[in-house]
């Protein structure tokens, strides 16, 4: 199918103000290309599957356990149970397109779960080869591991700290320069692009400010040092109040279940600022990396009508990973996005990997005792092992075990009985996750 393609591209035209153009069909990377003779248009698709097949363990019974019942259900009886299974995890149907060599763009929706979200949109603009530009819907400039796809993460999950605290995509306008030895982003963001846009008297969007910096110390074929740092200034987004809400969630590190048992939502918020700092180090077939963030909000109460200051609420988390390729080479550092790329799978056999990562969440603050938040608290340990048959497939094994404290139950969700969880189990719900992931991209 592929050779009737490429034959039929040999004679297929484009028009470029008038002139007809030969174009070409190709494969880049495991991607379908389509692009002009004269390098002036590019049309690629990047699309992804992932499937996970999870089992949950608890260390203690979780017998007598309730939970907010789901109203999706025609039945749910409250009863506490992990969700242990099959899910398909992301399911994204992307094209990319270069235009006049200068102008770049992206569509990519996701039907994960049965439904449809916009994740890029964007279209940007290249001065020359180290300075671009793009305004639409897409990541913030803000932790390495959240910039990098999800395609060349190493575990099945982005870290808990990433998730919580360093955003995500949303509608904004943004700037990247670099050079050999530096790398700059920064832009202006706006709400993320959701259901509750297409509602009136809402209230105008949250905006923010975010940037990211980053020095490739040293970038050699044998050994690579990355070291950076971002920062965001951020106010809620709108949600038809006038008393807005910032919210701070996240997965324990896998989404076959899809609770959250860290869940801090914050009122009455002015604004709140984020940092981070990053390190990775790569040498050979070892490559590890890291990274530190601090959110700090800004808040009040309300005494009647007037508000009166509280002391700053604080949440932070870490993160530390590492890898070796057993067999096959290890990732290398793209210095025009300042991350690590994807496995090259080049040998008979494929790559074999092996990972482990330690990671830190706290969204619990008693600054002011007279508004405590109580979002929980959690550590997760976790190993991976990734075999890439080729550069474009994953098959891997992931193991996490999760560590909460007394307050890592779901915004008040998990319950015993008529008792908040902090009462009923001081020491909080442990488990054991095994996974096992199939991925490929085309």
């Amino acid at each position: 199918m592929l050779l009737a393609m490429a034959c039929m591209a040999n004679t297929a035209t484009a028009t470029d103000e008038g002139k007809e153009l030969k174009a070409k069909v190709y494969l880049k990377d495991g991607k379908f290309n389509i692009a002009t003779t004269n390098g002036k248009f590019r049309l690629w698709f990047d699309n992804r599957i992932y499937t996970d097949a999870s089992i949950y363990i608890p260390t203690e019974s979780v017998e007598g356990l309730t939970s907010k019942t789901n109203k999706d259900l025609e039945e749910d009886d409250g009863i506490f149970r992990f969700n242990n299974g099959v899910s398909v995890r992301r399911a994204r149907l992307a094209l990319k397109a270069e235009l006049y060599e200068k102008w770049f763009a992206e569509f990519d929706i996701d039907f994960a779960y049965n439904e449809v979200e916009l994740k890029d949109m964007y279209l940007g603009y290249k001065f020359n080869d180290h300075l671009s530009v793009q305004a639409g819907h897409f990541k913030e400039p803000m932790s390495m591991e959240r910039v990098t796809s999800s395609r060349y993460i190493m575990a099945n999950e982005r870290p808990m700290p990433v998730e919580a605290l360093t955003g995500g995509r949303r509608l904004g306008i943004a700037a990247t320069w670099w050079g050999k030895y530096w790398w700059i982003s920064a832009g202006v963001f706006g709400q993320q692009v959701d259901i509750i846009q297409k509602e009136r008297n809402r209230g105008s969007d949250g905006y923010g400010f975010t940037g990211r910096i980053a020095v490739p110390v040293i970038n050699t074929d044998e050994i690579t040092l990355h070291i950076g740092g971002y920062a965001s200034y951020r106010t809620p987004d709108a949600g038809g109040e006038e008393d807005r809400i910032a919210l701070f969630r996240t997965f324990p590190e896998s989404r076959t279940d899809r609770r959250r048992f860290l869940q801090a939502e914050v009122g009455n918020v002015n604004h709140h600022t984020t940092y981070g700092a990053e390190i990775a180090f790569r040498w050979n077939k070892f490559l590890a990396y890291g990274e530190y963030i601090f959110t700090d909000l800004n808040r009040y109460k309300k005494v009647g009508d007037v508000r009166e200051p509280l002391k700053n609420a604080e949440f932070m988390g870490w993160y530390a990973t590492a890898s070796w390729m057993i067999i096959g080479e290890q990732r290398k550092y793209v210095q025009e996005d300042a991350e690590f790329g994807g496995v090259k799978a080049r040998k008979k056999g494929g790559s074999l990997e092996l990972s482990a990562r330690v990671s830190h969440l706290n969204l619990n603050d008693f600054h002011d005792m007279s508004s405590p938040i109580t979002g929980g608290m959690a550590y997760a340990y976790s190993a991976c092992l990734n075999w890439y048959p080729v550069s474009n497939i994953l098959i891997g094994l992931n193991y996490v075990f999760m560590d909460n404290d007394k307050y890592a139950d779901s915004k008040g969700q998990i319950t015993a009985g008529n008792m908040p969880l902090s009462q009923a189990r001081p020491n909080g719900i442990d488990f054991h996750i095994l996974q096992l992931r199939m991925m490929v991209s085309f």
